[in-house]
Parts: structure tokens; C-alpha cells; sequence
């Protein structure tokens, strides 16, 4: 793995001083004062609401650059404290994975999906300042996830923020999966600090993942058979407006972008996730791709690292 962000981002460049919708019914019931996923689903005040009055602190860990605009366009532009954790560089080891507008090497590729995020997400209100890499390779961010976690426990630890946002555990993109594992072990390792510690809730967005043999976007993987409450925002025209011209600005990820509409974001919160076992039966999406990393072999590095951190905490 390479150094953190190879020096085009910091390891950590956050300041924390200043730190027609519709909506799915199934959500928390409690208080919003107390619960950010009740308040993000508040029907007056919510995240669906033409008029938010949301406070939440975000820390939103995305695996690659656009992955934050596909998922959550609308936790990044309608709440006023989002700070962006790229998990990778989002720039895979081998060339033949690159975007055909790649020149140079695999570092000027990075250096170019770092710089399409700072534009996409400055459309957002978000500066440089708050949007941080850890630097791992693209697709090989499971074969870090020791140092990796480290690195994200530190932020979670300093930033304190009310809700870690990232991706669901679903067989989608290895990083996706990384993504997912990473943050929970994150979580644990902050319950072992303190008693007193506030955790923040895991809210996950949407990626995409197998069905029927296809590629499915916008939709979660139903979590062992179930479908978990979500809430789910249909985006206004102004916000769809918002989200294409933030995709647009990932102009070397065009010809993948376009699986992605912009209609709708979903969100739930996360269940706990064995990552012994595979997310659904079959192949990964990832494995009908024919990528280098097998499941077999992430659930097996996943494994290692679970069971190191239950070594190194208080379990």
C-alpha cells in the first residue's frame, strides 16, 4: 500500500473547529434530539424535508472518489458539517482498470481522481479541508485493513461525529466490502475507549451488488432475506441538477457513471455483519467481473482482521 494519499492529499487535513421529496415511514420513531436517524427521517425537519434543519456531524467513508456523489449527493449537500474519508485512491495497480482518459502512471491517475473529487464535491459546499484520503490502492484496500483502521480510528476519535455514512457489506466491489469492515471494527475500537464515548450511529448508503446475473444499482441487498427500514429520498429537480453536475465533474469515470440515475438515494442503518460468511449465495459481482481478488479470499484477510482486533481491544 502506498503512503497515505502519496502526498497529493494529507492523512488527515480536516479543520474540526468549525466543524417534492418522499420518504420511506419505516424509520426510528424516537426522538431526533437523540437519534440522528430518527432526525435525518423526520417528515417536517428531515433529510426529505424542502427546508432540513439537520445539526448531525457526518463522517462519510467512501471507497473510491464518486462514490460519495452516487450514494449520498444529499447528506453531502444538505447538511452543514460532511467531512469526506476516501478510503483508496481510486487508482487500481493494474492499467487495464484504469479509465481510458488515464495518462501516465498509476500515481498521475490518482492525482486525477483526487483532483475530480475537490471539484465535484466543492459543487457540494465541501473544501479541500474537510476531504481526506487514506491512500490505499484501488480494489486492494482489504489487504491493509490493519493500518487502515488505525488511521480511520484516529479521525473517527478526533472528529466525534454523530453518523459514520459508508457502504453496505454486498458483494459489490471488494473496496465497497473494505468499506464496510473497516468501519465497524473502527466503532468497536472507540466503544473500547471510554464508557463515556459517543459512538455515532452506521448509516450505510447504497452501492451496488449481483441479481440475476446483473449489475444491481440504487437498491441495498436484502440483509439475510429482509428488507431493512430505509429511508428513501427522491431527489427534485433541482437536486437531480445538483448530483448530475457533481457526477459530471468525475469526467474519467463517465462511462461507468452512467449505470447510475439520480432519482432517488436510499439509506438505512447498518445491521452487524458476519464478514466470515459470504454476503449472498453465488458469485460477487466483483467475481463475475473475473477481478484478481476472489471472496474467498477477502472473507479470509477479513477474517484475520476481526480476529486481530478482538485480540487488540476489550472482546
Amino acid at each position: 500500500m502506498s503512503e497515505p494519499c502519496m502526498a497529493i492529499a494529507k492523512p488527515y487535513a480536516c479543520s474540526l473547529q468549525n466543524s417534492a421529496n418522499t420518504m420511506n415511514s419505516n424509520c426510528s420513531s424516537e426522538s431526533p434530539a437523540r437519534d440522528p436517524w430518527a432526525a435525518l427521517c423526520h417528515p417536517e425537519t428531515g433529510l426529505a424535508s424542502p427546508k432540513p434543519n439537520l445539526s448531525a456531524r457526518v463522517l462519510l467513508l467512501a471507497a473510491h472518489p464518486d462514490d460519495e456523489t452516487i450514494g449520498a449527493s444529499t447528506i453531502l449537500t444538505r447538511l452543514p458539517d460532511v467531512t469526506v474519508v476516501f478510503l483508496t485512491d481510486g487508482a487500481p495497480r493494474d492499467p487495464k482498470f484504469w479509465s481510458p482518459d488515464a495518462r501516465g502512471s498509476r500515481d498521475d491517475y490518482a492525482r486525477l481522481r483526487w483532483q475530480e473529487a475537490i471539484s465535484a464535491l466543492s459543487l457540494a459546499g465541501i473544501p479541500p479541508e474537510r476531504i481526506v484520503c487514506l491512500g490505499a490502492v484501488d480494489q486492494d484496500a482489504i489487504f491493509a485493513v490493519p493500518a487502515l483502521v488505525a488511521w480511520f480510528s484516529a479521525l473517527l476519535h478526533q472528529l466525534r461525529p454523530d453518523i459514520l455514512l459508508t457502504h453496505p457489506y454486498e458483494g459489490g466491489h471488494p473496496d465497497h466490502d473494505a468499506a464496510a469492515l473497516i468501519a465497524h471494527l473502527a466503532i468497536r475500537n472507540l466503544k473500547c475507549e471510554s464508557e463515556s464515548t459517543t459512538i455515532p450511529q452506521l448509516i450505510e448508503m447504497t452501492s451496488y451488488h449481483v441479481r440475476e446475473g446483473s449489475c444491481a444499482t440504487g437498491k441495498f441487498l436484502p440483509y439475510e432475506a429482509q428488507s431493512l427500514p430505509e429511508l428513501v429520498i427522491q431527489l427534485s429537480t433541482e437536486g437531480r441538477a445538483r448530483k448530475d453536475a457533481m457526477l459530471a465533474r468525475y469526467s474519467s469515470q463517465r462511462h461507468l457513471l452512467q449505470n447510475f440515475d439520480s432519482d432517488s438515494e436510499r439509506f438505512r442503518l447498518a445491521p452487524r455483519y458476519d464478514f466470515r460468511r459470504p454476503p449472498h449465495p453465488g458469485k460477487l459481482w466483483y467475481e463475475c467481473l473475473g477481478w484478481p481478488t476472489t471472496g474467498a479470499r477477502w472473507r479470509e484477510l477479513a477474517t484475520e482482521a476481526v480476529r486481530q482486533f478482538q485480540v487488540e481491544l476489550c472482546v
